[in-house]
């Protein structure tokens, strides 16, 4: 089956969808100890690296019999975070944000161990976070962050709520860079480079345009052949369509993206090319761009 729709990795190859094998990328990212962010567009499949990431550290190689990391991975299991903060875009105040930002770490760290209490109001909050970060081992927690910016880009145009949302995501990034020890392996993802917001953060790798992983995130041409021939067939036969006209329009309509300062490698935009194969008939509709709403 197709992976349209499904951003959770457990769930894919629980379920033997189609997956891309971008695991050898996966392996030179997670290998060695590091902070790493990546910007990409939405709907590219940044969930689903997250996603991966997670399995990798929390399981083992339990959901990866038959990818290319199989061979390669030796590392132990760990304690693994993850964090989504699309769903702090909506609040009735700027206090409530306060809480629903804080109530989101303890309900993920809880599960750890942490002693933080947020009604302790004569201790700051993040100074009790720091302070139980670094009672952790080093090198004991894997941190995965998805969507870092939405609160932020959400609120664009809004100067005052985007002030006060700006300051507390960067009290909760300066104790993370205090208390990096504990991290063995740090991931955060959004839409937006990094120094957009936050540019005096300068303890992670912004990797967003690194010619190494250029293909991380999204579909090559020559995936997309290997993963998907049997929805290439069919889209040849609904269409009338050689497969080198098919894949010609595919590049045409949904390639082109690059991550590079080159612009050597492409990539193709995976949710119009799901979309796409899963109704040839429709045509080459602009999946992605329809997937932002109205402009």
């Amino acid at each position: 089956p197709l992976s349209l729709g499904t951003s959770d990795f457990v769930a894919l190859r629980r379920n033997r969808m189609i997956y891309a094998d971008k695991t050898d990328l996966i392996y030179s990212l997670a290998s060695t100890r590091a902070r790493i962010f990546l910007a990409r567009p939405r709907r590219f499949g940044k969930s689903l690296l997250v996603s991966t990431l997670q399995s990798l550290f929390s399981d083992g190689l339990k959901y990866f019999s038959g990818l290319q990391i199989e061979k390669r991975w030796t590392d132990r299991q760990y304690d693994v975070v993850r964090l989504d903060f699309s769903g702090l875009k909506i609040f009735d105040n700027l206090d409530q944000f306060e809480r629903d930002f804080k109530s989101v770490l303890l309900e993920a760290f809880l599960p750890l161990g942490s002693n933080v209490d947020n009604r302790r109001e004569n201790i700051v909050f993040f100074d009790q976070f720091k302070s139980w970060l670094l009672t952790l081992p080093p090198d004991s927690l894997v941190l995965l962050i998805d969507e870092y910016d939405t609160p932020l880009t959400s609120h664009l145009d809004d100067d005052e709520a985007f002030d006060v949302i700006r300051n507390h995501l960067d009290k909760f990034y300066t104790v993370l860079k205090s208390a990096e020890r504990c991290l063995r392996f740090f991931f955060m993802t959004g839409i937006t480079r990094l120094k957009t917001f936050f540019p005096e953060i300068n303890f992670l790798d912004d990797i967003s345009l690194n010619r190494v992983y250029g293909t991380l995130i999204g579909f090559t041409e020559e995936e997309i052949k290997k993963a998907f021939p049997y929805y290439l067939r069919e889209a040849e036969q609904k269409l009338g369509l050689t497969e080198d006209a098919l894949v010609g329009r595919l590049r045409e309509n949904y390639g082109g993206y690059s991550f590079e300062p080159e612009a050597q490698a492409h990539v193709f935009s995976p949710w119009s090319v799901l979309n796409f194969l899963r109704h040839p008939g429709q045509g080459f509709k602009n999946y992605w761009f329809a997937s932002g709403g109205l402009p």
